[in-house]
């Protein structure tokens, strides 16, 4: 049995995508035809698979999280276009509207997801490889941001199949096409996320970090060290903005409900979400 077919066995044990693997080793098949002393150097077969699982693992996790935040960044702009110019379509009586439990539900699932697999994504952007638990805290991020995304688009072509007809055409033709920009957008960064899921890091070890140092020096001093502090100071912060926009849009009761309706869904999932998506220890 030679160097290449322990290595081939490895790759296959190491569960390398087929086509990924056949051109690993096609290309190394090369290289030991013209150097035939080229096995001593490359070391154990096991070892070697392990390494290309390991950076090829870590390159696609980061890069799936990359594309989703990507993906949702178009639909969030469309979005608020279609939220800021209700009132110009004369929107302001209409229930149901496009804003919907599913498109409010689902662009907060998105943005959250999002932003934290983008955080973790740039904070290790520089490492060759990560460990395997690192790697599916990016896919759990991912995920989640995907996952609001989706039910962001379902939501909003919902609506649109509900507005009645005195609604401006265009508004109707601008959530439609939100809609559907949304969906490609997301499916293509769900084609990588999937292709991420298939070929993970193999290296055993915890996935470093939490929220805090996510956000790095964004963290004030006296909120250091203390991650329930950083969470409680997050959700008031978003309860605050919350409770603002209410004021500004002249009903202060309904906003001071919905600020705390969302600060405490920001301290649940922290509870219970905060270890799977390793923003808590």
């Amino acid at each position: 049995m030679s160097w290449l077919d322990d290595f081939g066995r490895a790759l296959e044990g190491i569960r390398m995508p087929a086509r990924r693997r056949r051109r690993i080793y096609l290309e190394l098949e090369d290289h030991l035809v013209s150097d035939l002393s080229a096995a001593e150097r490359l070391g154990d077969p096991s070892e070697l698979a392990s390494r290309f699982a390991d950076e090829l693992g870590t390159s696609l996790s980061r890069r799936a999280s990359f594309a989703i935040f990507l993906a949702l960044a178009p639909l969030g702009l469309l979005f608020g276009v279609l939220f800021a110019l209700q009132g110009a379509a004369d929107l302001g009586s209409i229930d149901p509207n496009l804003v919907g439990p599913a498109v409010i539900l689902g662009t907060q699932i998105g943005f959250v997801g999002g932003m934290l697999a983008l955080l973790r994504a740039y904070r290790v952007r520089d490492a060759a490889a990560v460990p395997g638990a690192q790697a599916r805290i990016l896919l759990r991020r991912s995920a989640l941001g995907l996952a609001g995304g989706l039910l962001t688009v379902v939501g909003i072509f919902a609506g649109a199949l509900q507005l009645p007809g005195h609604v401006a055409s265009w508004y109707v033709s601008l959530a439609y096409a939100t809609a559907g920009i949304g969906a490609v957008t997301l499916l293509l960064a769900g084609i990588t996320l999937v292709r991420a899921s298939r070929l993970q890091p193999v290296s055993p070890g915890a996935a470093q970090g939490d929220l805090e140092s996510d956000l790095g020096p964004f963290v004030p001093t006296a909120l250091l060290g203390n991650p329930w502090r950083l969470a409680l100071s997050i959700a008031g912060l978003v309860a605050l903005c919350i409770a603002l926009a209410g004021i500004v849009q002249g009903d202060p009761f309904d906003g001071l409900a919905r600020a705390l309706a969302d600060a405490l869904a920001c301290l649940a999932g922290f509870l219970f979400l905060g270890r799977w998506l390793g923003v808590r220890a």
